[in-house]
């Protein structure tokens, strides 16, 4: 950790007044220094078979994740990195190569409801895979680059965890896996984006929290030339949610995303009915 440097976006528009040169935005420069006190990664090296797939490479993968980053940022929300990403950054400073997806977070009170509604009408550079859970405590989006499948980047959405009145964690929510599909009633489809689409039926609708420490994410990072907001206690974080061995390789094939984790606990259930509404692709 550099305590002393800080890292904001490179290309900030301003202006002069007199001789003083000052942000054009200066409520958004003061959320970007708010957010600016620079952490760094581990950078372990992790001897990885050079015959192991590789389904993400590090430098492309985060060019579109910055492109996510602004958009996201043009629309009044700031995404910080969750989950393996989180982990990928901090432990070998790239994204983990054999992941499935790579992933973000957005405090809910920061999150804006009308976002996906940009993604479904075309004025996004990404569109909507997927979108499932309830607003009010458990809810994820699933987004690729327009006219790509990969990599898919999931948004979820961080809530407060309140117990006797008082914040103690905060937790991202998961939701039990699918089995089948059909398509949702034409009432449904009116009530939500008029448009035809299918929604993924689940056996199960299992709801799950992933549990954090009261969450700090107001440090920056760097990750392949890139700026991205990460907790300012990484390293605590990370074993929180992978135990205290967070330092070895876990193959994403073996990794389960619903009992692998260390910071998992059951929230509930969806009825079948709910996870015709609440459990969409598209």
């Amino acid at each position: 950790m550099d305590a002393g440097r800080r890292l904001i976006p490179r290309k900030i528009e301003t202006r002069w007044i007199g001789n003083i040169e000052v942000p054009e935005d200066i409520q958004r420069f003061a959320e970007f220094w708010k957010r600016s006190s620079f952490r760094d990664c581990v950078g372990l090296d992790m001897n990885r078979n050079k015959s192991d797939i590789v389904f993400f490479k590090g430098p492309e993968t985060a060019d579109i994740m910055a492109k996510l980053r602004d958009e996201l940022l043009d629309n009044g929300m700031f995404p910080f990195l969750n989950g393996g990403t989180f982990l990928g950054w901090y432990r070998e400073c790239t994204i983990i190569p054999h992941t499935y997806d790579v992933d973000f977070a957005v405090f809910k009170y920061n999150y804006k409801p009308e976002y996906p509604y940009k993604l479904l009408n075309g004025t996004s550079e990404f569109k909507l895979v997927r979108m499932f859970g309830k607003l009010e405590d458990g809810l994820e989006l699933t987004v690729v680059q327009k006219h790509e499948a990969n990599p898919r980047i999931d948004i979820f959405l961080m809530y407060d965890g309140i117990e006797n009145g008082v914040l103690t964690h905060h937790y991202v929510p998961g939701l039990g896996e699918f089995l089948g599909f059909e398509f949702r009633s034409q009432e449904t489809q009116k009530s939500i984006f008029r448009k035809s689409q299918k929604t993924y039926i689940s056996d199960d609708g299992t709801k799950y929290q992933y549990t954090y420490p009261i969450y700090d994410p107001w440090c920056a990072a760097e990750l392949h030339d890139h700026l991205f907001w990460v907790s300012c206690s990484p390293k605590s974080q990370i074993t929180h949610e992978y135990g205290p061995q967070w330092y070895l390789d876990h193959p994403s094939s073996t990794y389960s995303w619903s009992s692998s984790g260390k910071n998992i606990k059951q929230n509930g259930k969806l009825s079948e009915e709910e996870m015709k509404k609440y459990y969409l692709t598209f």
